[in-house]
Formats: structure tokens, sequence, C-alpha cells
């Protein structure tokens, strides 16, 4: 039976072609599933939604300057892209989810998770929290490390390392942290043992 985060999955997905996000969306949407089984008391009408949004705004900034919103990258970081994606994402997630005559209270909290997912790091709600774990969880999967360490012109060893080293400090929920350290040790473990898919080791 459809529900109604099959259609708002249904209308972001053709927003997703940009940075990996047909890839990196689906999985993190399946995170939040996780943390929100972890934390029943969070409202799913909220992250949901949110995690499938929260980077639609990239459809609407220039290609070119897409990889310019990477925190940390050898290239710099343009403030400015990040900001500009997260508000063309609370805007088109509003215009999206009126459209499904979603209930006003929950857009305008999807639309304020949105608007600070990069750069209001401190969590403003456990739904915030959770969605932003979400979005961070896949960066040390095998599949964000053979896409994602081409962003920082490292090895899969320095990115494993790298991202590894962010679990303190980026991982806001006690699941997120558990599940961030699952995901690295399997992640670990298919490039030790050659299975990785990356075609550069």
């Amino acid at each position: 039976m459809s529900t109604i985060y099959d259609e708002i999955y249904k209308r972001a997905e053709p927003y997703w072609q940009t940075r990996s996000n047909e890839i990196h969306l689906p999985m993190a949407y399946e995170y939040a599933r996780q943390l929100l089984a972890a934390y029943p008391e969070a409202d799913a009408a909220i992250v949901l939604p949110a995690i499938l949004l929260h980077d639609i705004g990239y459809f609407h900034v220039p290609a070119e300057t897409h990889y310019d919103g990477l925190a940390g990258a050898p290239i710099g970081w343009n403030a400015d892209i990040t900001r500009l994606h997260e508000q063309e994402g609370a805007r088109l997630a509003g215009e999206m989810l009126r459209e499904l005559n979603y209930p006003p209270d929950k857009i305008a909290a999807i639309q304020k998770i949105i608007d600070g997912h990069d750069s209001h790091p401190p969590p403003h709600s456990l739904e915030d929290a959770i969605v932003k774990d979400a979005d961070k969880l896949w960066r040390f999967s095998a599949t964000a490390t053979r896409i994602c360490r081409h962003w920082y012109n490292q090895t899969p060893q320095q990115f494993m390392d790298y991202v590894e080293s962010k679990i303190p400090s980026w991982m806001l929920t006690e699941k997120g942290a558990e599940l961030a350290h699952q995901e690295m040790a399997r992640t670990r473990a298919l490039y030790a043992s050659g299975q990785a898919n990356d075609d550069d080791v």
C-alpha cells in the first residue's frame, strides 16, 4: 500500500541527479528509518520528508559550483553554495509538500531542518539531529568511500581515516554514532578483502 512518503520519494527523485544524490538519498532514507526505530518519540512525519528533500536544492545550483559546497575539500569551501542549496531546498520542499496538502506545521518544521542541515550543525530538535545523522551516515559506507574520496583527492585509506576521525563531532545521537562505527567497520573489511568494488584499488 502506497504511503505519503512514497509519493514524496517519487516527486523528489528527479531532483536527485546531482552530486551522486541518486545514490546518497535512498541510503540516507534507510538510515533515517533505522534511527527512527531507535527513537520512536521522534516525528517520522518530519524526519522522512526532510531527509528525502534535504539536498534537492542542488538541482537549482549551477553544476560547476556543486563541489564548492564541500567543507574540508582541497579546493576550499564556499559557504555561499552551501547556503544556496539549503535555501533552494527549503523553498522547493515547501512547494512540493503544499501541493500534497501536507500539514502546514510539519512543512514549517521540515523547511527549518533543510534550511540549516549543513550550515548550522547544532541540532534544534531530535528530528533535526536524526536528519543530520542520517545525512552523514552514508559517508562511512564503502559506496561513499568509492565516490567521495575523489571529491577530496584522497586514497580510500585517507578518506576512511578522515571520516572515522569525524564521528565524535559529526554524529549527534548515540544510535547514529553506533551505526557510523558499524558502517565504518564494514567498509574497512570490504577494502581489506578486496571486495570494495573500487576501480582504483
